[in-house]
């Protein structure tokens, strides 16, 4: 929850705007780095007013992209690709209309073929800004609310005076971006997930140093990867260095979510398609191969794909082109291809659910990431970031964990990997607010799932075995937990989605739905209950 915060300096606009100019111009004296630039500036807007969700997007006129700038701050959207076409968006809306839109009730909206992305986790108001300089959209600006708030022609106005500015501030750090990469300097900006510190962290650990060792040889080259690794290991975060680590850092990284694809909307998601393709084709769509031109596709689970879809993929592959539905015109397209999988591949093949020779494209290079039970270094890197994450998400006093809580943390086995130390994290954090984090409920945490309540726990690490520093966390050395056998992943997968079920009434999305605990989109939820023959 955030604090509650007086709004009264918005009757004085003039002197609101002030004080965040105030703020953000301490930025140029030094480096004009965009997380700095957004934290400034999300923080001032909520001692202002309160609102659940901020962002800012980029807008890329000539291809009609939108671009996240950095990491929204406030309630997770994971349904909205970080790259996205403009049209049939709130973004976009603004963008043709060069005006404020104000909208109170978003699941009413009909701006698309699908619900508006912040309606489907409870957002139901939102006000668009357009930001423009020298009579060029640059970009947009997002405030939205759970409730539209009583003083919403309060907050429009402030940010009407304080768009003009803040565009002359945003155009200031992009170009800063532009001068150091011209510089032959690296950037190394935050990913939109705003996990380059994170990541850059994680892949520096000892239990990570033999990926790595490859990873860094293949960044530069424009070779097709293949990451595999159990589910929630981190896989794309490993796709999203590679891109920021290529030549083709400057052009965009378009992720595809292959579970979520139909296979009858494949060719139109994937190639996009012309105007009058068919019915309810009113205007021009770029697919997701064409939004990733001169960068980086992504595919997401890439054993999810049907044999025709695949198919498909491999022709572009192999052809460097491709049409849109609707179309006779063929595109050239100059894309590097990073896919994931979590499937047994040799299983796959053998089975025929992998095109053979789809894999030998994919697989120039394959990267495996190891189960974070073979990574003990990385949890207590994982655990304070979570810890700090959520702390500011939920405006909370992060709280300090005793080494013998640390100590069970890393002797857990944690079967959902670091999607599951996550939701473990959150759990922990809620806890705090009544009363301290003990080991007790830690155990009981960890353990929740387990098929039988008589198996024994492995035994926590001594308090001598976790290090503080400062107070706080410091790597625990890679170690190995010896005790009964574990049920198989998807019993595990199983028994925690159900019991995710329960805990939300059946609910799927929403912030209080069992995706948003589970900490993955509706479509990858909806997919894994079809597969695991799971009625909600």
């Amino acid at each position: 929850m955030f604090q509650q915060s007086s709004t009264a300096d918005l009757g004085n606009v003039p002197l609101a705007v002030a004080r965040v100019i105030q703020h953000l111009s301490r930025l140029v004296p030094g480096k004009m780095d965009r997380n700095a630039f957004f934290q400034i500036l999300s923080r001032q807007l909520r001692l202002l007013f309160n609102y659940d969700r901020f962002c800012i997007n980029l807008y890329d006129a000539e291809r009609e992209f939108l671009n996240l700038f950095t990491a929204a701050d406030g309630t997770v959207v994971e349904s909205l690709s970080n790259t996205r076409i403009a049209q049939n968006t709130v973004a976009g809306m603004a963008i043709a209309s060069r005006k404020p839109v104000v909208i109170n009730d978003l699941a009413s909206q009909d701006v698309g073929d699908t619900p508006l992305p912040l309606a489907s986790v409870g957002l139901n108001a939102t006000i668009a800004l357009p930001l423009i300089l020298n009579r060029e959209v640059i970009g947009t600006l997002h405030v939205s609310f759970v409730r539209q708030p009583d003083n919403v022609v309060e907050i429009l106005n402030f940010l009407l005076e304080l768009s003009p500015v803040l565009t002359t501030f945003l155009f200031a750090v992009l170009a800063e971006e532009r001068s150091s990469a011209n510089g032959n300097r690296d950037p190394a900006p935050p990913d939109a997930s705003g996990s380059a510190p994170l990541v850059d962290r994680l892949l520096e650990t000892q239990d990570m140093a033999r990926v790595m060792s490859v990873a860094r040889k293949v960044a530069k080259l424009h070779i097709p990867v293949l990451i595999i690794g159990e589910t929630g290991t981190g896989k794309s975060m490993l796709a999203r260095w590679l891109h920021r680590s290529s030549p083709r850092r400057a052009a965009n990284f378009v992720k595809v979510n292959c579970p979520s694809l139909a296979p009858t909307l494949f060719e139109s998601e994937m190639f996009g398609y012309a105007k009058g393709a068919f019915t309810g084709a009113y205007a021009k769509r770029i697919g997701r191969i064409e939004m990733a031109q001169s960068g980086t596709l992504f595919l997401d689970e890439i054993g999810e794909l049907s044999p025709d879809m695949q198919s498909k993929l491999l022709q572009v592959m192999e052809e460097n082109s491709f049409e849109r539905v609707g179309e006779a015109r063929s595109i050239g397209v100059d894309i590097r291809v990073l896919s994931a999988t979590n499937i047994d591949l040799e299983k796959a093949l053998l089975e025929g659910r992998l095109r053979r020779d789809l894999f030998y494209r994919l697989a120039s290079v394959i990267l495996r990431l190891p189960p974070l039970r073979q990574r003990k270094n990385d949890i207590p890197i994982l655990v304070e970031y979570f810890i700090s994450q959520f702390s500011r998400q939920w405006d909370l006093r992060p709280p300090r964990l005793s080494r013998g809580v640390l100590g069970d943390l890393c002797n857990h086995d944690w079967p959902g990997n670091i999607r599951e130390l996550r939701n473990v994290i959150s759990r922990l954090l809620l806890h705090s607010l009544d009363g301290a984090v003990t080991e007790s409920f830690v155990r009981d945490a960890l353990h929740e799932w387990e098929p039988s309540a008589e198996t024994e726990a492995p035994a926590p690490a001594s308090p001598e075995a976790v290090p503080a520093v400062e107070g706080r966390l410091l790597h625990v050395g890679a170690g190995s937990c010896s005790g009964p056998a574990l049920p198989t992943l998807e019993e595990n997968e199983r028994a925690h989605i159900l019991e995710a079920l329960r805990l939300t009434g059946g609910r799927l999305s929403g912030p209080r739905g069992a995706a948003a605990l589970l900490g993955v989109p509706r479509s990858t939820l909806q997919h894994r209950l079809r597969k695991l023959g799971i009625t909600p």
